[in-house]
């Protein structure tokens, strides 16, 4: 791990660092706990840095992820500043870095040529993978809800997930499917961050000097430096 990879990773963390009293400041200390989660992830990422074979632009795309979900610290989940819901933005941009993270990774043991069986299956373990880091966060996310009931923050049914947020509408979302809908919506999006994301890829790929060298991401430093 270099020393720039080193700095944004110091960065990630003081940037959710701050966001902890600010958090407190605001009144919702729901989201404390997602704050450290995201510490410990940052750390991760800087740990599993060469391990995953990954970039400074996919470090940093993994880390403003977590900032997407931050920020609701502001009340951006109950009123969003942009007019598609704030909750859809967070799982596309918490989504599409570990379609990066896994096609950086598993690219290594690609074949030459495009068309094969074996680059096939690389692909679909790349769209499992991401989308299973999505499934874990919604099995969190259910499992918090369980235990802690309506609130803010990741492991709470909020104001980011349906129309109800107190006792008295539990009944209301159990009936017409509220949660539901919300899963469903959430995997819609990761989906989409996961599609975009396995897209830029392949159009890095193909605009290589060397299209037919079947490591992905081989020049995203570069690449990312001309955009």
């Amino acid at each position: 791990m270099d020393k720039q990879a080193k700095f944004l990773a110091v960065i990630g963390v003081l940037i959710f660092l701050v966001m902890i009293p600010i958090a407190y400041i605001n009144g919702v200390t729901e989201f404390i706990p997602d704050l450290f989660i995201f510490i410990a992830l940052t750390l991760l990422y800087a740990w599993m840095y060469d391990t995953f074979r990954m970039t400074k632009p996919i470090l940093t795309l993994l880390i403003f992820g977590h900032v997407t979900h931050s920020m609701g610290i502001y009340g951006w989940y109950h009123i969003s500043p942009l007019p598609i819901q704030w909750d859809h933005i967070t799982h596309f941009f918490g989504a599409l870095p570990y379609a990066l993270l896994f096609s950086r990774f598993l690219g290594q043991w690609a074949d030459a040529k495009w068309l094969t069986k074996k680059n096939l299956l690389l692909m679909m373990a790349i769209f499992l993978s991401a989308t299973g880091v999505g499934a874990v966060v919604e099995i969190s996310e259910f499992a918090g809800y369980l235990s802690l009931g309506f609130g803010d923050g990741a492991f709470r049914f909020g104001p980011g997930d349906g129309e109800g947020l107190g006792k008295s509408d539990i009944d209301i979302i159990n009936v017409i499917g509220g949660g539901w809908i919300n899963e469903g919506w959430d995997f819609i999006s990761n989906t989409v961050g996961i599609v975009t994301g396995m897209t830029i890829m392949l159009f890095i790929a193909l605009f290589q000097k060397k299209p037919d060298k079947a490591y992905y991401f081989e020049h995203i430093d570069s690449f990312s430096k001309k955009i």
